[in-house]
């Protein structure tokens, strides 16, 4: 299959929180992400196609918010390398260009090298 991505994708060193909006619970920790979508880290299995509006802690030292809101959807859920954990990919549904330029600054500053 061809990859469509147009950012590559690139851990991070910084796990932020990600939570979902309407409930508040504790979805799981952010592996990666791009301005288009994200993979997080979860200790159960998350639905695919499920709507959600993920928000997403920040560091300090990246800006002067605390969180992202970014409507998402799920596209693909599977077993971590960890079989405790489950890997969860997210399409981003609308963002802001100030979204997409915290996300950018997000990868280059905490990425792996």
């Amino acid at each position: 299959m061809a990859e469509k991505r147009k950012f590559p994708r690139r851990d991070l060193i910084f796990y932020s929180r990600v939570s979902d909006g309407m409930t508040g619970r504790v979805l799981g920790y952010l592996l990666n992400i791009t301005p288009e979508g994200a993979m997080i880290l979860t200790e159960k299995p998350l639905e695919v196609d499920w709507e959600v509006e993920l928000h997403i802690e920040l560091p300090d030292e990246l800006s002067d918010l605390r969180e992202m809101v970014i409507p998402a959807r799920s596209r693909w859920c599977q077993a971590d390398i960890n079989p405790e954990f489950y890997d969860v990919g997210f399409v981003f549904l609308t963002t802001t260009e100030e979204y997409s330029a915290l996300i950018l600054r997000l990868v280059e500053e905490f990425g792996f090298r």
